[in-house]
């Protein structure tokens, strides 16, 4: 075997080099997700003719994303991106720039919307081909459109993407509670918690405590034993318990299923005090970390 390096660079490899950057890409975002306590998912596309190449799903978000490629220190100052895309709930762009002797990823770009939201407008530049056809005319390609690179934002680093993609980094049990909140309200998930967060005592928070499965989390958490969780948790009343709003709000979910299979006992003067606490910190915190940050 020759010793001799290849042009990493070559025309003739631009399908292998595209597959590199793609592979590195979601392996060091795997990584970074993995580091969060969230597990990713990737899935790859047979062809891009839908308008993107994976989809990664994450906490409950899913992305469709075309990824571009260039050259760091590169003069390309625009990229082709299909309008099919914008069919795509959460669809978005990855601008990759890499060093053509290593391909190692250097830069990243970004455009796009929060988790949930369509493609930002695309513009009015429809793309032409690169080749004319016998007569030099160079035909308009009326499924993509020509974006400039000032319409991407340009990332610090890998952890910027990932915000990007699924939001603010969140734990597995907040995760879980997202992704159903998801699955029943849809990309509108926030605005319906924010009008239903009314009350902040264990009586006024009914509600809205029931708007996740506290079963559900503590399934995909591999807690089989509920009951035993909660005493584990209200054991720990007097330490300095977390503030991860996934771990509380279940805890408020199971605290009203206890309550309510006791009926009629009702909770005495001072475990009343608890759970009135135990409300409060929950809405605290989904305001501060599902709401307030998300904006």
């Amino acid at each position: 075997m020759s010793d001799t390096a290849s042009d990493l660079t070559s025309a003739h490899l631009s399908t292998a080099r595209e597959k590199v950057l793609e592979h590195r890409l979601a392996s060091d975002l795997a990584v970074l997700m993995l580091k969060r306590g969230v597990s990713i998912d990737i899935l790859r596309s047979e062809h891009d003719s839908q308008g993107y190449d994976v989809v990664l799903e994450a906490g409950g978000v899913i992305r469709h994303v075309q990824l571009k490629a260039s050259r760091e220190g590169g003069k390309r100052r625009h990229v082709d991106i299909s309008v099919r895309l914008r069919a795509k709930l959460s669809g978005c762009v990855v601008w990759m720039s890499y060093d053509p002797l290593t391909l190692t990823i250097t830069a990243l770009r970004w455009f796009g919307g929060r988790p949930g939201e369509p493609l930002p407008d695309l513009g009015n530049t429809v793309t032409r081909h690169s080749k004319g056809d016998s007569e030099g005319t160079k035909n308009r390609r009326p499924a993509m459109r020509n974006v400039s690179i000032a319409k991407f934002e340009n990332l610090k680093n890998l952890s910027e993407l990932a915000d990007r993609l699924f939001g603010p980094a969140l734990s597995e049990a907040t995760s879980n509670a997202v992704a159903q909140l998801q699955l029943q309200y849809g990309q509108r998930w926030r605005s319906r918690l924010a009008g239903e967060l009314v009350g902040t005592t264990f009586e006024t928070s009914v509600h809205w405590a029931h708007m996740i499965d506290g079963y559900g989390v503590l399934e995909q958490m591999m807690e089989l034993d509920p009951v035993a969780w909660l005493d584990a948790r209200a054991e720990q009343a007097g330490h300095a318990l977390s503030d991860d709003v996934g771990l509380l709000w279940t805890q408020l979910f199971l605290e009203h299923r206890r309550w309510r299979m006791a009926l009629p006992t009702e909770p005495e003067a001072e475990q009343r005090c608890c759970l009135d606490a135990l409300a409060g910190r929950t809405a605290s915190a989904i305001q501060a970390q599902l709401l307030d940050e998300w904006d």
